[in-house]
């Protein structure tokens, strides 16, 4: 459907702020070399994540970043093919900006786009499908512009196009390369520039949409909507075509100084195409030079000054064939196509070498994060994960972020490949789906964006998830706050909270309470263990406390010492007879499942929070609870808190909690939880 402002603009209702202007990424990985990232910014030091999306289908293709928004194309449901605009921030009012889909979108999408200034560009097709169509969208709305039918057996638009100038060149399967005009197009054999077709694609939307509204006046059940498939589809001119029928051509192609650079694969099921990279002349796509290859060239091309770098696998995306994966990195000059050096891989290369201060840094199937000089393809360091990799490095900052075939992100250091940290993006609360990581993860603005696939394996059909991740604090710091009542009359301090789920969907068991208000997750440590959740700020409660005058204690940890600070009485406002609210103990909420019995009275002390440096390189400290989100805590198994009761640990070890069903309504019901000062 073409997004709903364009709609309402048209049929004359309110219009909607002005979009920002949008980011360039007009290549595949942001640039010619590959890195996935343009700002140079390093990722999260204590990551965590920030939002995720939970989508019912799967993604091959890699992230790519607009203004306040991340694309991301993938299959839906049947395997029909779709195109995202997310949005990127921390807490939209919707994160889907605009969706592209069936009937429009016509075959799955693998193909990362290319954006430049307000045009965005992606092709449909992959190997199991005959066909494809190249489509122009408004980047910011969806709106569609141009698209481009490419007819034929084994002909897909696998690779990312690259935008150059006025022109978008892309690697066509069976159909070689073909080039476009932009910003030129033909309509009923008539040739227009974008900005006429944008007018007359308008004009017609709102004569469908005029019309809509009187069948919907005549006979609402025969009324149909207007859609994208009811507009005329202008196509861009043909620049030229090269290689078909003669190369295959599935990896992104490269465009540098008036040359492009082609890796086409040899197919040896159906026996086509040509294992080679290739220079073409920009201009006409006359053959520059042509370079043999032993291995297919699944990566594509980087350019490192006067190097081109391609990866080369003799596998695809299954992981059935990893036992005999196996590749090579080959360095060719960018003047010539003379082989420079080549080096031999105990695994497949599948995602693009990426490089950054004369490195080449690439990932394999054998579970290997690699390192070599770009000038003589030595080895600088090696960095083994447990996991392979199909997808490949981003690099900012520095730092080197790579996921493996598990969803496990791993952070390394670009200077010496030492590990700096990892993270289990499946296993995290927030995600709450399985999944397996194809498409090479992006860094912007200092967090880092990836997507899982599910389109084989144990978690085969299952949903994927498109996830951002950045440091701890940002998300702490980006949670929504629910209004705190701070009443010094009645010496009290209200909060709204829910009843928490005791299942989450991504942990397999129930776990035994340990607190009893946390921050949900996935912000919330604790959010599996407790008895309610809550958006209020814990250091803001922290200092309402300190305005009664109450100074804090300290928190108690583990075994070690006793929580101490001056107590108050926490009480939980529960639905009552007749609309009228009841307020019991914290400790009334809580069973024993060993004895069935409910807990004794408890002492609730504000011990107040152990502060934490979330970045080890810079002295600034935070309030721990802010960052792990646990507010009271019926045990000392974290300091990061702001109540703890007088159990211990050994306490701990002899009971087993659970919520009152008796007591408490269902999950998710709103409630208040109220503060007390003595």
């Amino acid at each position: 459907m073409v997004v709903a402002l364009l709609a309402l603009m048209l049929a004359g209702g309110a219009a909607a702020p002005a979009p920002a202007p949008p980011a360039d990424w007009p290549t595949n990985r942001g640039n010619l070399q590959r890195t996935g990232n343009l700002d140079d910014r390093p990722g999260p030091q204590t990551p965590a994540i920030l939002w995720s999306y939970k989508v019912p289908g799967h993604f091959v293709a890699s992230p790519v970043p607009g203004a306040g928004v991340v694309y991301m194309s993938g299959l839906g449901l049947f395997n029909t093919g779709v195109l995202h605009a997310l949005a990127s921030t921390d807490s939209p009012k919707d994160r889907v900006q605009w969706s592209k889909a069936a009937p429009y979108v016509k075959r799955p999408v693998v193909c990362a786009p290319a954006v430049a200034g307000s045009l965005l560009v992606f092709g449909d097709g992959m190997h199991q499908t005959d066909g494809a169509v190249l489509y122009c969208l408004e980047a910011d709305s969806g709106f569609p512009l141009w698209q481009y039918a490419v007819p034929g057996k084994l002909i897909h638009l696998e690779g990312s196009p690259t935008i150059d100038g006025d022109r978008v060149y892309i690697g066509a399967g069976e159909a070689g390369v073909l080039c476009v005009a932009l910003r030129q197009v033909t309509l009923d054999g008539k040739p227009l520039e974008l900005a006429a077709v944008k007018t007359l694609i308008e004009r017609r939307w709102k004569e469908l949409t005029a019309k809509y509204e009187i069948d919907k006046r005549r006979d609402p059940s025969l009324a149909i909507p207007p859609s994208d498939e009811s507009l005329p589809k202008p196509a861009p001119l043909k620049v030229w075509q090269k290689g078909q029928g003669t190369w295959h051509v599935d990896a992104p192609v490269a465009v540098t100084g008036g040359r492009v650079l082609v890796a086409s694969s040899y197919i040896d099921e159906e026996k086509v195409g040509k294992r080679a990279l290739l220079c073409l002349n920009a201009a006409d796509g006359a053959v520059v030079w042509e370079t043999p290859l032993k291995i297919n060239p699944w990566a594509g091309p980087t350019v490192a000054g006067n190097r081109v770098l391609v990866g080369c696998s003799n596998i695809r995306f299954d992981a059935k064939q990893l036992k005999g994966a196996k590749g090579e990195v080959v360095a060719v000059d960018l003047a010539s196509g003379k082989v420079r050096w080549r080096q031999d891989v105990p695994g497949g290369i599948l995602s693009p070498v990426a490089v950054k201060n004369d490195l080449a840094v690439f990932t394999a199937t054998d579970g290997k994060v690699r390192a070599w000089t770009v000038a003589a393809g030595a080895e600088k360091w090696v960095y083994a994960g447990p996991q392979p990799f199909f997808a490949g490095p981003a690099i900012s900052g520095g730092v080197v972020y790579a996921a493996d075939l598990k969803s496990v992100v791993h952070a390394i250091s670009l200077a010496d490949g030492k590990k700096l940290w990892t993270f289990d993006v499946i296993a995290d609360p927030a995600v709450q789906v399985p999944g397996m990581v194809y498409g090479s993860p992006i860094v912007k603005g200092g967090r880092v964006y990836l997507a899982t696939c599910n389109l084989e394996g144990d978690a085969a059909r299952q949903p994927s998830a498109v996830v951002c991740l950045a440091d701890r604090t940002a998300v702490a710091q980006s949670a929504p706050r629910a209004a705190m009542v701070v009443d010094k009359k009645a010496k009290t301090i209200t909060i709204p909270c829910k009843v928490a789920p005791r299942k989450l969907a991504t942990l397999n068991e129930i776990y035994p309470l340990e607190v009893i208000a946390c921050y949900p997750a996935p912000q919330g440590q604790k959010a599996h263990e407790t008895v309610v959740t809550f958006d209020a700020r814990p250091s803001d409660i922290h200092k309402a406390l300190e305005s009664f005058g109450l100074k804090p204690g300290a928190p108690a940890r583990g075994d070690e010492g006793e929580a101490s600070g001056p107590e108050v009485r926490l009480l939980l406002e529960l639905p009552g007879v007749l609309d009228k609210p009841r307020l019991v103990p914290l400790e009334k909420t809580m069973v024993d499942t060993r004895t069935g019995k409910g807990m004794p009275a408890l002492k609730f002390l504000f011990t107040g929070s152990a502060e934490r440096q979330p970045d080890p390189d810079k002295p600034a400290k935070a309030y721990g609870a802010d960052i792990g989100g646990t507010l009271v805590t019926i045990f000392p198994v974290t300091d990061e808190t702001v109540f703890q009761t007088n159990l211990n640990m050994k306490d701990c070890r002899l009971l087993k909690l659970e919520t009152n069903k008796n007591l408490l309504p269902e999950e998710g019901a709103e409630l208040r939880l109220v503060i007390q000062v003595k």
